[in-house]
């Protein structure tokens, strides 16, 4: 008995030391470290927010949602895509990511749809907007969407988790959900695990085909693991088919794009989303990985900027702009993390008008977004 008391304390011991060692680097997120982020911050209910709204003032509102771990900026050939095109363009760090604070507490649906209510509640953001989901962004936004439809005018999911994703269940998935020993687990081993994900291979590719950012700087600072296992545990991955079947019931307009050789989203996702969302259109890229977004962006936003071009009651045809006797312009509008107000670099005019949709007779949002039975 003595020397299983002795073996059990050593255990202890070593496991205690490991979890020491492993976050013996870890730095506090504090405003020395976040000057050094682009963008602004926005703060809801005490936890700050990093942000960049970008593109035309009075623009159509793009809003992109990432997924389980890498930041806003694996969106940035998109958002590049979609202000050429003339959308305004919101990019965001989830909390627990990228700039972003790393609050403690439970990171379930609930928590997600808080956040994006909040983000756009303190940058008083009404009017119906675009969205693009992401992975986990997907049901996100598929679950903000349902709860809000008044938000959202359309919206479009690349790789969207939600039903078919792999690393969801067996006995590893299991041991991670354990109090006390997953934590352990998740701290010592998967976080490593994380950072050599296949998908961060890069090997070959151009640079402008890869990530516009690094996606390890997040995991320097404390709260980053304990986010994401937080959400591990608490967020569904699969299983979500009552919300795209409620998303298809809202009569918003989808798009999602798969990609046949996504290891994590399972393209077989691309039929299931078909059977619950029959009038959403559905594609798939024909090699494409989880990082198709950036690796595959000439492509693929041409899809997106094409996506949220059919809403008519965002635009007018662009010889119907400048017979109106518009100019159009492409330079970018920004906010400057260095300044307290949000700054405009030069005024220019929107390369887009609103106008009222044609067709039938239609219930009407705010700003004339039809919702056609």
């Amino acid at each position: 008995m003595k020397w299983i008391l002795w073996g059990v304390g050593a255990l202890v011991f070593l496991m205690w030391a490991s979890w020491v060692w492993a976050g013996r680097d870890l730095k506090p997120l504090d405003e020395i470290e976040r000057a050094r982020a682009p963008g602004r911050f926005v703060e809801i209910d005490g936890a700050k927010i990093h942000y960049q709204l970008t593109g035309p003032e009075g623009a159509p509102l793009i809003v992109m949602v990432h997924g389980f771990s890498t930041p806003g900026f694996i969106f940035d050939q998109n958002a590049e895509a979609l202000r050429d095109a003339g959308f305004r363009v919101l990019q965001f760090d989830h909390l627990g990511r990228g700039w972003s604070d790393r609050p403690s507490g439970r990171y379930d649906v609930d928590f997600y749809d808080w956040e994006l209510v909040g983000l756009l509640d303190a940058l008083e953001i009404e009017e119906p907007a675009g969205f693009v989901g992401l992975s986990m962004g997907g049901p996100i936004v598929a679950e903000f969407a349902v709860r809000h439809p008044e938000r959202v005018a359309r919206a479009f999911l690349f790789v969207p988790a939600g039903l078919d994703v792999a690393g969801t269940k067996g006995f590893q998935s299991s041991l991670l959900r354990t109090p006390l020993i997953g934590d352990w687990f998740w701290r010592v081993f998967a976080l490593d695990a994380i950072a050599g994900d296949p998908q961060y291979n890069e090997e070959g590719l151009e640079p402008g085909n890869r990530l516009q950012g690094d996606f390890r700087e997040q995991m320097a600072y404390r709260g980053f693991g304990r986010a994401l296992l937080s959400t591990f545990r608490h967020f569904p991955m699969t299983g979500r088919d009552d919300t795209y079947a409620a998303l298809s019931a809202t009569g918003i307009p989808v798009m999602a794009v798969f990609g046949s050789e996504d290891p994590t989203v399972l393209v077989s996702s691309a039929d299931k989303l078909a059977s619950l969302m029959p009038d959403a259109h559905i594609t798939v890229i024909e090699g494409g990985d989880h990082g198709l977004n950036y690796k595959r962006h000439v492509e693929v936003s041409d899809d997106l900027v094409s996506w949220f071009g059919q809403e008519e009651a965002w635009f007018v045809a662009e010889a119907e702009a400048a017979s109106a006797g518009y100019q159009m312009d492409t330079e970018e509008v920004y906010y400057d993390a260095e300044t307290d107000s949000g700054g405009v670099t030069a005024p220019v005019q929107p390369r887009t008008t609103p106008r009222a949709p044609s067709g039938p007779p239609c219930r009407m949002s705010r700003i004339g977004t039809r919702r056609c039975p």
